[in-house]
């Protein structure tokens, strides 16, 4: 129960100064539950708000990174490297998985349901 209500205590300090801006208390924050949690689950919200803090900083590609990374635990990779070809693969791709749906089709689709990636 404690454990519980200090990971919410420090996502919603890391969002807090995050929003603020109190970047300085946020970078000092944010490591106790990267190298405390239990688990993946736990530290989500707490990669959120880092990678937004990257990007927002200008560290583009380490938000990148840790993004990369998050995903990859989650069961989802990405490609390292992508170039107009594999971008314009993956586009056809979808076209061609979508052609045959209807708008309502589209609506209709389920909604995710895993917990682990709704909270990315």
């Amino acid at each position: 129960e404690e454990y519980d209500l200090t990971i919410r205590l420090y996502d919603a300090a890391s969002e807090a100064n995050y929003v603020t801006g109190d970047f300085g208390t946020l970078a000092s924050i944010i490591q106790m539950p990267l190298l405390h949690a239990r688990c993946l689950e736990d530290k989500l919200c707490t990669y959120n708000v880092l990678v937004r803090y990257l990007i927002a900083s200008g560290q583009l590609r380490e938000g990148i990174s840790k993004s990369t990374n998050v995903l990859a635990q989650l069961g989802e990779t990405l490609p390292e490297h992508v170039d107009n070809t594999l971008y314009a693969e993956e586009v056809e791709l979808v076209k061609r998985s979508l052609m045959d749906l209807s708008e309502d089709d589209l609506l209709n689709l389920p909604c995710m349901t895993d917990e682990r990636k709704l909270a990315c």
